[in-house]
């Protein structure tokens, strides 16, 4: 167990999020192995960031920055633009589509 707790230890040193590591118990009494799957690929995503890591590579990279800047102008027109997500279909409906015949259920 205290192999285990070293382990948690030192990946978080080595900058891996603290929400993303395994609890002891998880490995020590085969609980939750998908946690602790987890916790390697967080590990070999965080060694992608650091630039002497010249090892092989498991995961994906994690995501840069991409901070945008936008006009009030730009804002304001966003405002007025209804989204599909909001359920506007620009006045498509099914109604009066029929496909074949109607079932009939009869005794």
């Amino acid at each position: 167990m205290q192999n285990i707790e070293a382990f948690q230890n030192a990946i978080q040193k080595y900058g891996v999020p603290k929400e993303d590591v395994f609890q002891t118990v998880d490995l020590w009494e085969k609980r939750n192995i998908g946690q602790v799957t987890q916790t390697i690929f967080a590990l070999g995503r965080t060694a992608q960031t650091h630039p002497e890591f010249k090892g092989p590579i498991l995961g994906p990279k994690l995501s840069d920055k991409n901070i945008r800047e936008f006009t009030e102008a730009q804002l304001k027109a966003g405002e007025t633009t209804l989204g599909l997500q909001a359920g506007y279909t620009k006045g498509a409906s099914q109604s009066g589509m029929s496909f074949g015949k109607g079932r009939k259920i009869t005794d």
